[in-house]
Parts: C-alpha cells; structure tokens; sequence
C-alpha cells in the first residue's frame, strides 16, 4: 500500500533573490526625493535600497546637499576676503605714513598670517574713523568720563585698602572712580609688573599722582593699557565691561587704550612705548594674540626710535636727563624681555634685536620696597626687583640664541647645529646668576631629553604648589600660563607614572583657576581636554570632576567665542597628535565644527 501511496506533489520553490544589501550605518548628507518626501533614511546610493525594494525611480539632487553648498560659499567668501586684504595692503603701502609702512612691512617679514595682516589693516581703518572724530586731551574733564556704576558694595571692596593712591582723572574716560583706579594700579604693580617690567614704577606713580597730562612717564594711553590688564586680577564688578560676563574683564579699558593709541598716531614717547607693551600682552591673555603679535610688530620699529632718543637726551636738569637715560634702558631690556618671551611661547623668530645698551646693573638694596601680596594681608618679602631683572636679562639672551636658531627661517636646522646649540645653553645656564635654575640644569645634565622634560615639568608643578602654599591659588602671574600649559603637554603622555600624575592634576587645578581669569587659560585647558581624549590618554579620575565642571560652569557653548589665538598645541608641534591645527583657534574651530557637523547629520536622520 505504501508503494501505491501517491507522491505528493511539491510546490515549486520561489525563485531565489539576491540577498538584499545591508544598510549602511554611514550617514549620509544628501538624501533621494522619494526618501526626503516620504521622510525615510535613505541609503544615499543611485538607486537608493529603499527605491529599489519599491520599484521607484530615484533621484539625488546633490544641490540639496546644505554642505557642499555651504562649502562653496564659504570658498568664494575666502576668495573675495583675500582679494579685500591685498588692496587694502595697497591702500596703506601707497598712502600710508612712514610709521605705518614700516610696521607693515615689519609684519610681512616675520611670516605673519593673512589673519594678522586683515586684523592689522582693520586697525588702520578703524583708525581713520576714530581720528575724524577725536577730543582734545588737554580739555578732558568729568564731562567726557564714561561713568561705571557701582554695581556692588560688599564688605571685600570696603576693606580694601590699595597700596598706591592715585586719581583716575585725567587718566581714563572709563570712569572717576579713584578707589577703582588706585585698586587697579596697586594690583597691577603687584601680580604682573614684577614677572616682566618695562617701566620704572616710582617715576609712573609720581607722574600719575600729579594728575598733569604733560607728564614725561605717564599717560592716558599707557595708564589705560595698565588698567586693562589689571582687570583680569581683580574681583570688583567694575572689573567688567558687561555684567557677570567674565569674557569682558578689562574689555572697557582696552579699548579705551586702543582709542588713545590711535590718537597718538606714531608719536612715540617712552610712555607710548611702554603702554604698547603692555597692551600687546593684554591682548594675549584676552586670547586676542593676532592682534597682540601685530603690537609687538609695531614694538620693534618704536625700540630703534627709543634707542635714538637715547643718543640726544640732554635737555633739562641733571637729575632729569639722568631718569631719562635710565628709564629708556630700563624699557628697551623690559621690552626685549617681554617679546622674546612671546618668540618662545608661541614659537616665533624673534622681533626685537638684543638691545646695544648694557643692561641696567643688578642692585642688592635691603632699603628696597617690600613686595606685599596685594590684596591680601600677608607680610610683605624683600622684592629685589633689580636682582631678578639682572637675571631675566641673562637668560633671556640664551633663548633669543634658541628662538633665532629654531624659528627664524623656513627649513629646520640641521641635528648638528642643534646639538652643538643644546651644549652652548647647557654651559650658560650653568654660570647664570640664576642659582635655583643653574642648580636644576645641573641635575638635568645627566638625563635624557625626554626625562629632563619631565623632570622640569614635575618642578613647575611643585613651584606652583609653593605659591599655592604660600598666597592660595586664586591669584598667580599670567605669565604662569604658559609653563603651566607646556608641562601638562609634557606630562600627558607619561601619566602611569604616581608622580606625573600628581604633577598633572595640581597643574590642571592652577589651569581651571587661571580659566577664570584669562580666555588664553580657558582656551589652553580645552585643548589639552580634547587633545587628551584625541590620543586616548586616560586623565586621571580626580580631573574628572574638575573637567565637568570646567565644560559646565566656564567654557559652555560659547567657549570659543572671542578667541583668536596663534597659541600652539605642543602635542601637534612635537608630532604627537597628527593630522590637526596647530594654532589653537583653528584646533578648537575644527572641535566645533565637528560637533555641530554630527548634531546636524542627527537631526537629519530624525527628520
């Protein structure tokens, strides 16, 4: 029966189909028309997975793709910007005056980007502008003063008690406030004039107390510049230009300062030349250091005006030609000091020769003024401010050799000359004056260049837990910022080690005070926050919460907002971290963009 069992008659099988492809998690920045229509992802191929399945015809217009077409724009803006900038660098080579050519070209040759070069020619322009419409100095009185209310009395601004009295009119238009003025000046002279002075501070407060605009070593201008920088270290309200908006600290005095620059228009005097030093490091730390490099441009052609002045001081009394004499060279080694400073830290050839004045003497002078830690109640030390500057001078000499060496031209020195460089510093650093520095050289002179980085940064670390120690953390030197930021490079990469780890986390504490105070400090942290995270350096847990609160509380969505800073990543610069901008706007820009790209691509795959 079995055997007489129909066979079942099977179906036939369905006709095999090529598997379907996968669907791409690559997101994709132009959809088809069916797919934008019905509100579907589409797979971005022609035809697109979803046309396919459905038989559709489809079509990509790649002129809906938002990005090429932002692209494109953005190419003919560059295009049509760039061609603006080469005639306005006509306009000023051909009608400019000798002062302005000069620093023109001044800028040109120290291989200056086409942003400092449109940020220079700006400031020509708005110069015209402001020139049309100027006020007699001479005539300034309360009817010009920009008045800044009090916004706040509390018991800190009651108790405070300045270490200078000095009037703020006719000095400034900001405001006629002489506690605010005299806080500012006594605060200035406290925290950054001793790190890099420029000027002689008994002389500056003499004029300023005389209130007389004919002074020889006080002005307007310099006076604003001083106030400006001050600002950052101050915790008064008055300290903003817009309330409870810490990006503008100082903001109302710089540009007053830059207001009266401008009207000086090339007349340069020593205190013209001291107050664009000062406002070129002001411009800095605001983290505007394009246009701070462009002041320090126009620095090295004033220097060699200075330095002619010098030859024909002889009016007046002795006592007087003899300050002359002595604040001049005093201002000509403070401003060699100052830019080669600025040659190191952002890795530029140096714009300011060794001044062919001998530099004032070291004096070791027990009746010399106490430094007190203003505005606290510590007791005060013994400044030996002469000492100190003596020493600066010495090893400013030794890394202008460096500078001039790695930076002053396009190709890269050779390995042999650099060696022969490293042997040359060694030895000098050795006979400097600097005990504490020689004695650290020596240590080094044993050990690799890797280890004695290391070493050195673990010793800036451990300085800077002495401040910490001895005035509290809330208030250091701006110039801080940079040792503080090349040695969290330094240490990021050896972080396995107890010690590093220790180093790195109390620089990181200084760094987030320093964020507070300076949009160059705040930019600094973020780059070495996302440097981090780009090479995949595990932080250690305990900056966990100090970076939380970081992104939260001061650098938020508006970070960047403001910054224009050539301030190099040493991560890219040492071939670390590849592939990126050195310059820290362009880095952070790039963060920026990449993050509002992936916002953007989400929200498209939503819609």
């Amino acid at each position: 029966m079995t055997s007489e069992r129909k066979q079942r008659i099977l179906a036939p099988a369905a006709p095999v189909k090529d598997p379907a492809p996968r669907v791409s998690s690559r997101k994709v920045s132009t959809a088809c028309s069916n797919c934008r229509l019905k509100k579907a992802r589409c797979s971005g191929t022609a035809p697109c997975n979803s046309c396919v399945k459905h038989d559709l015809e489809c079509n990509i217009d790649e002129a809906t793709d938002s990005r090429r077409k932002i692209h494109l724009k953005r190419k003919i803006d560059s295009l049509e910007g760039d061609r603006d900038l080469f005639v306005q660098v006509l306009e000023i080579l051909r009608n400019g005056g000798v002062t302005r050519v000069h620093s023109l070209l001044q800028l040109i040759r120290s291989n200056a980007s086409l942003e400092e070069l449109q940020l220079f020619c700006e400031d020509k322009l708005n110069a015209t502008s402001t020139l049309d419409s100027t006020v007699d100095e001479v005539r300034l009185s309360d009817e010009f003063v920009v008045k800044i209310p009090r916004r706040v009395l509390n018991i800190k601004r009651l108790a405070d008690q300045p270490v200078f009295r000095v009037p703020a009119i006719p000095w400034t238009r900001i405001t006629d406030d002489d506690h605010l003025v005299s806080h500012l000046i006594s605060i200035y002279f406290t925290w950054r004039y001793p790190c890099f002075p420029c000027l002689d501070q008994n002389l500056f407060i003499r004029d300023m107390k005389t209130a007389k605009l004919s002074s020889q070593f006080c002005s307007p201008f310099l006076v604003n510049a001083i106030l400006a920088d001050a600002c950052a270290y101050s915790d008064f309200a008055e300290a903003y230009e817009v309330p409870n908006d810490p990006s503008t600290r100082g903001l109302h005095f710089y540009k007053e300062a830059k207001r009266c620059f401008e009207q000086e228009d090339g007349h340069s005097t020593i205190a013209t030349v001291q107050g664009l030093a000062v406002l070129s490091t002001c411009a800095c730390l605001m983290g505007k250091d394009r246009r701070g490099w462009i002041y320090q441009g126009q620095l090295a052609y004033a220097a060699k005006e200075l330095e002619c002045t010098l030859r024909t001081v002889s009016s007046g009394s002795l006592t007087e030609a003899s300050d002359i004499r002595r604040v001049i060279e005093l201002t000509l080694w403070g401003l060699y000091n100052m830019t080669i400073a600025s040659a190191f830290a952002y890795q530029k050839p140096p714009l300011i020769e060794k001044p062919s004045r001998p530099c004032p003497p070291s004096t070791h002078d027990n009746d010399d003024p106490l430094w007190h830690p203003y505005p606290h109640d510590n007791d005060g030390l013994q400044a030996h401010y002469m000492c100190y500057f003596h020493s600066l001078s010495d090893l400013t000499a030794i890394v202008d050799d460096w500078c001039t060496l790695l930076f002053d031209s396009f190709t890269k020195p050779p390995p042999n000359e650099i060696q022969d460089m490293e042997i040359k510093v060694r030895k000098r650093l050795a006979s400097n004056v600097l005990a504490k520095a020689a004695e650290h050289g020596a240590e080094n002179q044993h050990r690799g260049p890797q280890e004695s980085s290391l070493s050195s940064a673990r010793h800036i670390a451990g300085l800077m837990e002495l401040h910490r120690s001895s005035w509290g953390i809330d208030m250091f030197p701006a110039c801080y910022i940079h040792w503080i930021a090349v040695s969290m490079f330094t240490l990021m990469g050896q972080l396995d080690v107890l010690a590093n780890q220790e180093a790195f986390i109390n620089l990181c504490v200084a760094a987030k005070v320093a964020s507070r105070r300076w949009p160059l400090a705040r930019g600094t942290l973020r780059t070495v926050q996302i440097t981090a995270k780009r090479l995949g350096v595990k932080l250690p847990p305990e900056t966990d919460t100090l970076f939380l609160d970081f992104e939260k509380e001061i650098w938020g969505p508006k970070g960047r907002n403001g910054l224009s800073s050539l301030y190099p990543n040493f991560a890219v610069l040492t071939g670390s971290l590849r592939n990126e901008a050195v310059e820290m706007d362009k880095f952070l820009e790039k963060e920026d963009s990449l993050e509002a790209l992936d916002l953007a691509e989400d929200d498209e795959m939503i819609s």
